[in-house]
């Protein structure tokens, strides 16, 4: 008999200000993505406006639990960049998770 093994998936929060058919879309597109692996679950969460979403973002990190990915506006942009700490751009996450070369 093969012993039973249960993994639970890493929980993916995503925040975004994507209402209406957007919205729909945006959960739509996290369904897929979980349906096609077992790793990983992105939980997609509307937060009203974008500026509603950055300042929700922005009290959470103080709380100290902020969303894994947050959508911001280019304009929020700046603001997210000035807070120290508080965000890391997706190119650095996709740089630092890239397989090393071996060559």
């Amino acid at each position: 008999m093969t012993p039973f093994t249960a993994s639970a998936q890493t929980e993916i929060q995503w925040w975004h200000s994507m209402g209406g058919a957007l919205g729909d879309w945006v959960n739509d597109l996290a369904k897929d993505f979980n349906a096609s692996q077992k790793d990983y679950k992105i939980v997609p969460t509307y937060k009203g406006s974008y500026d509603e979403s950055m300042a929700g973002a922005i009290a959470a990190f103080r709380a100290g639990n902020a969303p894994h990915i947050l959508q911001v506006f280019e304009v929020g942009t700046a603001t997210m960049m000035a807070s120290k700490g508080a965000i890391v751009p997706v190119g650095q996450v996709m740089q630092q998770a890239a397989p090393s070369s071996t060559t």
